[in-house]
């Protein structure tokens, strides 16, 4: 007779099993390479993953709606000698997504994104708004996703102030509305207001996609996690959104953001907690409705 706690043993072997064959995913040859594509959802990564780990919500859009998405990756991390690869395993994971690329700056984007180099160098970091006001005007992106300004990380809490720097300056000049998604890795949302729910061949696509990244996977399975990452979403969505004590959605994974949107140089932040299924129809127009 097996036991409950023969039960869970099993459960946990088949979990760390299901590992090993993810972790083969990295060895795989690479796709085509995409260019840079306007308009739609703009992904700002503070390094070259980051779109993938949380760009659900750009990939349901890209899916069911047709928006094109472009992923800007603001740096290549700080290892000087992995700048070229990590610039090559962007495009790569962005060629798993069906994305447009482009680095913050040419060739190599940026350096020195942190609140740190921010007081440092205010003149080299104005230099650097203005040339994401630029990517900003060229693209003119009716929904820019990017890290919420307590995500830990140095690089990426400077990414959240130098492009919402860029936003403020672009919507005023521009007088455009702009939905923003914020979102979530390193510390989670306090006040999210979004749960979307993502299907499991998005999940797959959103694997393989951070795969694509080899020499980081190789040095922390991140792919390999981002299913439990998402099913844990679920759980703090479902209660933080519809109240503690509250049900269970009827989907496995999500990620959370907190949206909000320009109007007359303000950022208006959704008045209501809002959660879209994986079999609910997701648009630009039922975004900007929540707001």
């Amino acid at each position: 007779m097996v036991s409950a706690m023969d039960e869970a043993l099993a459960y946990v072997r088949r979990v760390a099993a299901a590992y090993d064959p993810c972790l083969r995913l990295a060895a795989t040859e690479a796709g085509d390479i995409p260019a840079a594509a306007g308009g739609g959802v703009l992904v700002c990564a503070p390094h070259p993953d980051d779109e993938s780990l949380c760009g659900a919500l750009a990939l349901r859009l890209a899916r069911e709606e047709g928006c094109p998405v472009t992923a800007l990756a603001v740096t290549l991390g700080s290892d000087a000698a992995r700048k070229e690869a990590r610039l090559r395993e962007f495009a790569d994971a962005c060629g798993a997504l069906g994305w447009g690329w482009q680095p913050a700056r040419q060739p190599l984007a940026f350096d020195g994104v942190n609140p740190a180099q921010r007081d440092r160098d205010l003149a080299a970091w104005r230099g650097k708004v203005a040339a994401v006001v630029g990517i900003l005007d060229e693209l003119r992106p009716d929904l820019v996703l990017l890290p919420h300004l307590d995500d830990a990380h140095p690089t990426h809490i400077g990414t959240h102030q130098l492009c919402m720097e860029a936003l403020v300056r672009h919507a005023t000049d521009c007088g455009r509305e702009i939905l923003v998604a914020e979102t979530e890795f390193w510390h989670p949302l306090g006040d999210a207001n979004l749960l979307v729910g993502v299907g499991e061949e998005d999940v797959a696509r959103l694997v393989y996609a951070v795969s694509r990244h080899r020499g980081e996977v190789a040095r922390h399975p991140y792919h390999a996690q981002l299913p439990f990452r998402m099913v844990d979403t679920v759980r703090r969505g479902a209660e933080m959104l519809a109240g503690f004590g509250g049900g269970v959605p009827p989907f496995r994974f999500g990620e959370l953001y907190r949206l909000a949107r320009f109007e007359n140089g303000r950022l208006r932040p959704a008045t209501r907690g809002v959660v879209f299924g994986p079999e609910a129809r997701l648009s630009l127009a039922a975004l900007r409705s929540a707001c």
